[in-house]
């Protein structure tokens, strides 16, 4: 504590990793959001990231917690990892960049691009035991974007950060975004535009294949509604949703999505395993 002092209600003693030098080679840095004086050397040291000739990634050790734990712990305080083990069973697959802001392109439902900045740690992918992850920011989370840690569902390291990316992107999305589709996303459901009429789709209602839902609510327990959705009950096309009008998200966490009132888009959800994003401003890790 300098010169003496302490923070108001802060027990004496608190003491926590800034950083661990990994067995693999490389420097695991904690991103998450420490109290005073902690956050002092923390913040020089994400200064220092960018000079250092080590490969580094910069990832909250609420996430890492959350990761090794497959969820039942959300908070390194509550329960944190041997530093010894966190050196042997941890490693950098794609180091990261260290704390920047940066600027991503979005699109809206007519196509035109339109520019926003997020704050990011520095877009990393990790090695956690014998999975891999990919840590970076969501820019469709509402303010400077949210951040998250997404278990890679693949038999192989990324080479990259641009294929960690494509790693989570389902197949049907890779092949239309291949064609010139616009496609839009929130979170981890991704909004294919299809050239089904509206007549097309009540049909398949009309038949019983299908049914029409408003402020449909995406997944089991899920956090994203439909405004307007079809949603395919038997049939080829059985468990598929198609939407149009606007995909928001029920606890305000995601800007909102316009689909437009016209063109159904078909709704899929990405290619991950668990995921955990930060709760109460980057003290915890939440299991999606």
């Amino acid at each position: 504590m300098p010169y003496g002092r302490r923070s108001w209600g802060a027990p004496a003693g608190v003491t926590t990793p800034l950083a661990v030098r990994l067995e693999g080679g490389g420097l695991l840095v904690n991103g998450a959001r420490l109290d005073w004086p902690m956050t002092n050397h923390q913040r020089e040291l994400l200064r220092s990231i960018p000079h250092s000739p080590s490969p580094t990634s910069v990832v909250p050790y609420h996430s890492v917690v959350a990761a090794w734990t497959d969820g039942k712990t959300r908070n390194w305080d509550e329960s944190p990892i041997p530093l010894s083990d966190l050196r042997k069973e941890v490693g950098i697959v794609v180091p990261s960049t260290g704390e920047r802001w940066r600027e991503v392109i979005e699109k809206d439902k007519h196509g035109r691009e339109q520019k926003r900045t997020v704050h990011t740690l520095g877009d990393s992918v990790l090695r956690v035991k014998d999975h891999f992850y990919i840590s970076a920011v969501d820019e469709t989370g509402v303010g400077a974007g949210m951040y998250f840690l997404a278990e890679l569902l693949c038999d192989r390291p990324p080479a990259s950060f641009e294929e960690a990316l494509d790693f989570l992107k389902p197949k049907v999305v890779q092949e239309a975004e291949a064609h010139g589709s616009n496609v839009r996303r929130q979170g981890e459901w991704f909004a294919i535009p299809m050239k089904f009429t509206t007549s097309e789709l009540m049909r398949d209602v009309e038949r019983g294949v299908a049914v029409y839902c408003q402020k449909h609510i995406l997944g089991r327990d899920g956090h994203h509604q439909l405004e307007e959705a079809v949603i395919y009950k038997a049939g080829p096309r059985k468990g598929e949703v198609y939407a149009r009008g606007v995909l928001a998200h029920t606890a305000n966490e995601h800007a909102d999505l316009d689909l437009g009132a016209i063109r159904w888009h078909l709704v899929v959800h990405n290619v991950a395993g668990p995921s955990y994003t930060l709760l109460g401003g980057g003290t915890a890790a939440q299991f999606d």
